[in-house]
């Protein structure tokens, strides 16, 4: 259905105003000693008018015009006088002929009618389509069904099919009297308008690497936000969701890896107002038209210091001029079902298990025969995880109304998101959101104000999901253990002795967050001469979040029968209020120059001014010990020390810029292209504090070449492109070239007293933005008549003056400040392939990217730096992938006591048959810290999206499928660790492959109680039996739906009606089964130069989406 809006919006109107289009629509038009061919160029570039004649009408006359608001006959009786040159205007169609030689005579004897139907690939009529006799102005225009009549049509005739963006047909009557025609949408082929910085370009002139990812991919799916939604849409465009936890929805996106180790998140631009990544996703996605995705230095450049990690580019739906009002209203009302991919033995083998893991660790079992077959003989009890999970609802409204007049189009919308939390209790989200497009043109004045307002309201329990997740996770499901007795005490138990899941859910506390937002923007155009316009824009991103905690007592107690608590939970009954409210104000004016000399030499310019100012200001109030019922202070209630006021946390910063592009096309075949952004940041010191990012880019479009004209009409296009630049990341901390103070109310103490300090972090004067230097070279072709498209890239990036912390000696007693001393390489290369094709009713869709990139880390000193936590070890080190696993490589499990001797054994280890095998890698006998080598990288590579749309007679199919070609985890904790450090009490069905001697060839180590010597060796060292290969493929979304005949819905007064069925993540292929392969504990720096802790998977769980939708519009 990807035509629907768009025939609705247009296609619609055409038949219903076909009529006063030509009388109605109002045209400014200025030329001098222009062709009559390039002033009908300009007429088609500012209306949907399209001109039709034949090779004998000559307009190479020049002409001198100087119209102001002129319908369309006015101004060709004007251009055409004394040319000999006749019109006539068939709805929005303009067929020329000579004067003597009048409109073509056809002998009625050798004519006929002509009937049919006009439909888009999904089956749907397309009103408003033009119909000619080619050579002739005989014609007509389809009906609100698609239908056509057609009169005095010679058997030899030629008729031609056309209708604003889509290609026109040539189809030979030979004799038929019915012509029925499936038209080809042209926006998915060259002439597809793509959004870049501070412009459009169609994609066939385009020449840096841009993916655009249009409103199909976004609109009408249930997700959360529109970086969900993403997912999977561009190549290179990587998005990992850590956490489907609607209360933490935390994700990792990056264009084209990891550059430096520092920030790597991209520029995020709206409607062209500079804004963060938190104000993305307070977007409705529906009311999203595109999204453009820079890649390179000469699409980015233009953006200069905010552009290293690539830009996003989100433009908004609008009106349309002259069209007639739309009405939308869109819902999806589906369940989302927890997908728990681990799960424990039952009760009785738990406990078997747990007295073999003791014996082989050389302890006592601690359960006797008769109570493992009392476990047995009754069965296994609620687990508590189970417990504490539940389906939930996800509900998604939108609603629209567009048009507009002669000189102005609207755009209103309004939307409702709520998703309810998985977790027992009442939590979730709420997102309201409205918004306003509106466009005025007065001349050649365009004013245009775009204004959004969300609001976003989140209840969650307080408790960490993590710690819920393992306290439910961590518990066997004995008979004997509940969480809540039938009396509505709250009960612990010998593994958890201080409180349970269930009663911090229900009786806890909350977190209530809510979220503000003010995104708008007033964009005035004004044409200053011919091809020259000047533009200004003020833009406002606004956000007011404030955040109230109440923690509640909970007492629990150690049995059913218990009448006095054995322990509280929050007993310092913490009340506590934190309110944030920041905003970027943005000013630009430029200077937009387009003009075409003698039809072939296309000249571009732009010249613009801008500021970003940013600022931000929160405090927090935290306060212990308040009243149970009302949080309120009462005579024993303590303000924490950590509370602080808004001087503390007040933020401000600010960057000027000043950029440019000047570009030239010749015969839409060769193209150059120089862009610029001088930048000053308050950031940097006074001396530093400006940098200056070039960028050139060149492209030939081979298949416009007289030699290639064959290749052309028999294959397709094919252009060659290339871009080299400089960007600039200013992603560093603020304030970092001064030295800053921060005041410790309790630093150490004096005289039995606690005492102030101030502890500081040095600045540094001279610190410079950090550089990257882009190359990159790609291709773009079609083949068999523009139904398959290709585009290919590689890309080569090198960051230096990358902000490292210098490495001293620990007598040093403390930090330095950070120096411009690191660099890092990132290369990889990136496809994008997509084909249509109609084999009978049936029109397929298809469109995959594939892309892969490996960052190096190639100065860092001479040094190298490996970080710690558990288990896991990350590395620094020159020649490697930023934040690489480190640790031992295992070589299988001992098979005998012969082989343990004839082995090298860690320092001081006594291993027994199953214990793990380390690799000696330096030879020298002995398993040490010299063994460690680098065992994997988290960040995903040969990343892929596959989107496949099929229409049937009025049926759809959409799928997308999502994954990651290699990556590799590292998880350690009770998942991997049968009954983890004594902190886990259970054992899970995915670990029963042990070793026993009669199953050599297991996955796991034999089981040893934790502390053991076996299971020191085993469990106790960073070693890539922690290692996860955590490639995957996934259907992100399948949706079926249907719509009704227009012929139907028409006679009640909707122009479309249709009612889907989605899912989502209903199928997950990966090597690993027990765990979501996204999980990851790093962010989209991987850990920069600092330490991150590790993964132990208590990720909230996989979330399968079921329901069902319906799409209405008046």
């Amino acid at each position: 259905m990807k035509l629907s809006f768009f025939i609705l919006c247009l296609s619609a109107f055409s038949v219903l105003a076909s009529e006063t289009y030509a009388q109605s629509t109002k045209l400014s038009l200025s030329a001098k000693n222009e062709t009559i061919g390039q002033v009908l160029k300009k007429i088609e570039n500012q209306s949907e008018f399209r001109f039709f004649y034949s090779d004998n009408i000559q307009t190479d006359k020049k002409v001198t015009v100087d119209i102001r608001d002129r319908d369309i006959q006015d101004i060709l009786s004007e251009i055409l006088s004394g040319t000999g040159i006749q019109f006539r205007i068939i709805g929005r169609q303009v067929a020329l002929f000579q004067e003597n030689e009048g409109e073509p005579k056809i002998p009625v004897n050798q004519s006929k009618v002509i009937t049919g139907k006009v439909t888009g690939k999904d089956g749907e009529p397309i009103p408003g389509t033009t119909i000619l006799v080619k050579g002739t102005t005989n014609g007509t225009i389809t009906d609100v069904d698609g239908n056509y009549t057609l009169t005095n049509v010679p058997d030899d005739a030629v008729l031609v099919f056309s209708f604003v963006g889509m290609e026109p047909q040539e189809i030979s009557v030979d004799g038929k009297s019915r012509i029925d025609v499936v038209m080809r949408d042209k926006s998915t082929g060259l002439d597809e308008v793509v959004v870049v910085g501070y412009g459009t370009r169609q994609k066939k002139n385009l020449i840096g690497a841009v993916d655009q990812v249009n409103a199909k991919i976004l609109e009408d799916r249930p997700v959360g936000n529109t970086m969900q939604a993403l997912q999977g849409a561009a190549a290179n465009l990587t998005i990992q969701q850590r956490s489907m936890n609607p209360n933490d929805n935390s994700m990792n996106i990056n264009i084209r890896g990891i550059s430096t180790m520092n920030n790597n998140d991209p520029l995020i631009v709206i409607d062209g107002v500079i804004t963060e990544m938190e104000s993305l996703n307070e977007l409705n996605p529906n009311d999203i038209d595109n999204i453009s995705v820079l890649k390179d230095a000469g699409s980015a450049a233009i953006y200069g210091s905010r552009s290293s990690n690539g830009v996003i580019l989100v433009t908004t739906k609008k009106g349309t001029k002259g069209g007639k009002p739309v009405v939308r209203f869109n819902s999806m009302v589906g369940i989302q079902s927890p997908d728990v991919l681990y799960e424990p033995v039952p009760g009785y083998q738990n406990a078997l298990l747990k007295n073999q893991a003791l014996i082989n660790g050389g302890s006592s079992p601690v359960f006797t025969p008769e109570q493992i077959r009392d476990f047995q003989k009754h069965g296994d009890g609620q687990w508590f995880l189970d417990g504490i999970l539940k389906d939930a609802m996800q509900q998604n409204y939108s609603a629209s109304i567009s048009g507009g007049t002669e000189n102005s189009s609207y755009m209103i919308s309004t939307g409702y998101f709520n998703q309810e939390s998985n977790f027992v209790g009442n939590f979730g989200i709420e997102r309201y959101n409205f918004r306003t497009n509106l466009v005025n043109q007065y001349g050649k004045l365009k004013v245009s104000a775009n204004m959004a307002y969300n609001r976003t309201m989140q209840k969650a329990p307080n408790a960490g999901a993590g710690t819920l997740i393992v306290d439910g996770g961590r518990i066997p499901p004995y008979y004997t253990y509940k969480m809540k007795a039938d009396n509505g005490h709250y009960l612990i138990n010998d593994v958890l002795s201080e409180f349970n899941p269930l009663g911090l859910l229900e009786a806890g506390g909350y977190q209530k967050k809510d979220n503000d937002n003010f995104l708008g923007s007033l964009d005035v155009e004004l044409e200053v001469a011919n091809g020259l316009i000047a533009k200004g824009l003020v833009g406002l991103d606004l956000s007011a979040n404030h955040r109230f905690i109440r923690s509640l007592e909970v007492p629990f107690y150690a049995s059913e029968t218990a009448t006095q608590p054995s322990s509280y939970a929050n007993s310092n009954r913490n009340t506590e209020d934190y309110n944030e409210k920041r905003y970027i104000l943005n000013t630009q004016f430029l200077l937009d120059y387009n003009r075409t000399f003698n039809e072939v030499h296309k000249v571009t310019g732009l010249l613009g001014v801008s500021n970003e100012s940013y600022t931000r200001q929160a405090n927090e109030i935290k306060k212990k010990y308040t009243d149970r019922d009302l949080g309120l202070p009462e005579s024993d209630t303590e303000i924490d020390p950590s509370s602080y006021n808004t001087p503390a946390q007040t933020q401000e910063r600010s960057i000027y810029s000043a950029f440019g592009r000047a570009g030239y096309t010749y015969n839409d075949k060769y193209y150059g292209e120089f862009s610029f952004r001088y930048d000053g940041s308050s950031k940097f010191a006074k001396d530093y504090r400006w940098g200056f990012f070039p960028s050139v880019s060149a492209g030939w479009r081979l298949s416009e070449e007289g030699f290639m004209s064959r290749y052309k009409k028999n294959v397709g296009d094919l252009k060659i492109r290339g871009s080299y630049g400089i960007l600039g990341n200013q992603n560093v901390d603020d304030y970092a070239y001064f030295t800053t103070y921060t005041v410790y109310t309790n630093i150490y103490g004096f005289n039995n007293h606690a005492v102030s300090g101030t502890g500081f972090d040095f600045g540094n004067s001279e610190l410079q933005w950090e550089q990257s230097a882009n190359f990159n070279i790609g291709a773009d072709a079609t083949f068999f008549n523009n139904q398959f498209y290709v585009s290919l890239d590689y890309f080569n990036k090198v960051t230096s003056q990358i902000l490292l912390t210098p490495v001293v000696p620990t007598v040093f007693g403390g930090a330095v400040a950070k120096e411009n001393a690191g660099e890092m390489k990132n290369e990889g290369w990136e496809a994008t392939l997509s084909y249509h094709v109609k084999t009978g009713k049936f029109v397929h869709d298809i469109k995959l990217n594939v892309a892969d990139t490996k960052n190096t880390v190639t100065d860092f000193g001479g040094n190298e730096q490996i970080n710690s936590s558990d288990q896991m070890q990350k590395i620094i080190r020159e020649g490697a992938a930023l934040g690489s696993y480190y640790g031992y490589k295992t070589d299988g499990y001992f098979q005998s006591y012969e082989e343990i001797n004839n082995s090298a054994l860690p320092i001081g280890a006594t291993v027994q048959p199953g214990d793990v095998k380390y690799k000696d890698l330096n030879n020298d006998g002995v398993i040490d810290d010299k063994d460690r080598t680098i065992i994997g990288n988290a960040f995903p590579r040969y990343t892929f999206g596959l989107t496949y749309n099929l229409t049937w007679n009025g049926f759809d199919l959409n799928m997308l499928f999502q994954g990651v070609g290699k990556r590799e985890m590292f998880l350690r904790g009770e998942l991997v660790e049968p009954f983890h450090a004594n902190y886990s009490y259970v054992m899970y069905k995915h670990q029963l492959d042990f070793w026993t001697p009669v199953n050599p060839d297991a996955r796991w180590p034999r089981l040893a109680s934790s502390g053991s010597a076996s299971n020191t060796n085993n469990f106790g060292k960073a070693s890539d039996l922690y290692i996860f290969n955590a490639s995957y493929i996934r259907l992100k979304n399948i949706q079926l739906g249907y719509t009704l005949p227009k012929r139907i819905t028409t006679k009640v007064g909707i122009q479309k009606l249709r009612f889907t069925l989605n899912a989502q993540n209903l199928l997950t292929l990966a090597n690993v089964s027990f765990i979501d392969p996204e999980s990851t504990e790093f962010g989209s720096n991987m850990g920069g130069t600092g330490g991150t802790g590790a993964n132990s998977g208590r990720n909230y769980p996989t979330l399968r989406y079921y329901g069902f939708g319906v799409d209405v519009q008046f």
